[in-house]
């Protein structure tokens, strides 16, 4: 079983558009160096912090899974 670790690098909400831009970092056995991954979220700013990290993670895997 392997496992992945991820860590959220930097957050900006902007409030023009309404959305959460982000750079998450995902470590994993076997990859010489963190994949580095640029998400946006939309969503509101009151957002507390376990949901912005799950939906963040959330969109960083899924901007994995259309690249391959």
């Amino acid at each position: 079983m392997s496992y992945t670790a991820t860590h959220i690098e930097h957050v900006i909400y902007d409030a023009l558009t309404r959305q959460f831009q982000a750079t998450l970092a995902f470590f994993s056995p076997g990859l010489p160096i963190p994949l580095r991954v640029g998400v946006a979220l939309h969503a509101a700013e009151s957002l507390n912090h376990a949901q912005l990290t799950r939906h963040l993670v959330g969109a960083g895997q899924r901007s994995i899974l259309k690249r391959s």
